[in-house]
């Protein structure tokens, strides 16, 4: 707890203040309860509130290097760093052979006693946990990256895709696939159904430097007025790159290029058209929807050209809920 009074310090056993504990905590030269550092623990995740699972996971990180119990070198506190360190090397060998030996020589413990020791400070067996970590990790890849079952089964150390299936199967119920396909829809519904259909080109005007967001938009917009760039036919756009969304405006006539702007050309072609209404905070996560998602479930893959984003109508004109904004995905066939 803060200590901002003196008042507040514990005290030895000659009356002394002791600014390291509070007064509740240590009185007279000793500790006013005696408390395991596990029962500390559970008495403080009680009084906490909300989600005391949360709590205790912070705790068990944090009050073995706490002085009460750090300084003391109990077996119980030690039994705590040991843990914490399996926990940090689990969390980063889960495409590796994760077995108890391995675990017990990083915890410096006897693998006879480490399987009861992990259970009781974690509260579930070794299997169990490690099965949990990788299989969290699985549903957190699956909702946003583009891993094939197969990668994914590499990356957390299982021999197939299969065996990787059935363990997901097993620990949510539901087929990885089917996992994937139901948040995509549920998340995104009719947005994830495009129009396809051939797009004319259109040349676009950016920043030289590399700027994204509110303030490059302010700088394109302040460039393209003072220039006299810009026309009742004018669209908003951001170019798609990677994960950089670079802001620019539609010119009929290309401006000459100078120091400050760099015009690109948005080739004619076959294109998938997403329309997502509301917050664009939330374009970026449809897009990543439409790579992650639509796009492997398809007949088509991406095409050569570069994706980009068309904003409809003006945030400053329109309510956030009824904004509009099109998302184009150039297309090839499927060979």
């Amino acid at each position: 707890m803060p200590l901002r009074e003196p008042d507040m310090y514990g005290t030895a056993s000659g009356g002394e203040r002791i600014e390291d504990y509070c007064i509740h905590c240590y009185r007279d030269g000793g500790f006013t309860s005696d408390v395991t550092m596990d029962e500390m623990m559970r008495l403080c995740a009680d009084y906490a509130g909300g989600n005391k699972r949360y709590y205790m996971a912070n705790m068990k990180t944090l009050y073995p290097h706490l002085k009460r119990w750090a300084g003391k070198k109990d077996t119980e506190s030690e039994y705590y760093k040991s843990i914490n360190r399996v926990i940090e090397y689990v969390k980063s060998h889960l495409g590796g052979n994760i077995d108890l030996k391995t675990l017990a020589g990083v915890a410096r413990i006897s693998p006879y006693h480490f399987h009861r020791i992990f259970r009781s400070v974690m509260g579930e067996p070794l299997a169990g946990y490690v099965c949990r970590l990788r299989m969290e990790y699985v549903a957190g890849r699956l909702k946003t990256s583009a891993h094939s079952l197969a990668e994914l089964a590499q990356m957390t150390g299982y021999s197939s895709e299969q065996a990787l299936s059935r363990a997901f199967k097993n620990y949510f119920d539901i087929p990885p696939k089917t996992f994937k396909a139901t948040f995509f829809r549920e998340t995104f519904g009719s947005e994830l159904v495009p129009r396809i259909c051939r797009v004319a080109g259109k040349n676009v005007m950016m920043l030289k430097e590399r700027l994204s967001g509110g303030r490059g938009w302010q700088k394109l917009y302040m460039y393209a007025v003072l220039n006299r760039s810009m026309s009742d036919t004018t669209e908003s756009v951001e170019v798609i790159s990677g994960d950089e969304w670079r802001p620019a405006l539609s010119v009929r006539e290309n401006p000459h290029e100078d120091g400050h702007i760099e015009i690109s050309t948005l080739p004619e072609g076959l294109y998938a058209i997403f329309t997502h209404r509301g917050d664009r905070g939330r374009v970026p996560e449809l897009y990543a929807a439409v790579d992650n998602f639509w796009l492997p479930a398809s007949k088509y893959r991406k095409g050569a050209g570069v994706p980009y984003a068309v904003y409809l109508n003006n945030p400053f004109v329109v309510s956030a809920d009824l904004l509009l904004t099109e998302i184009y995905v150039p297309l090839t066939g499927r060979e």
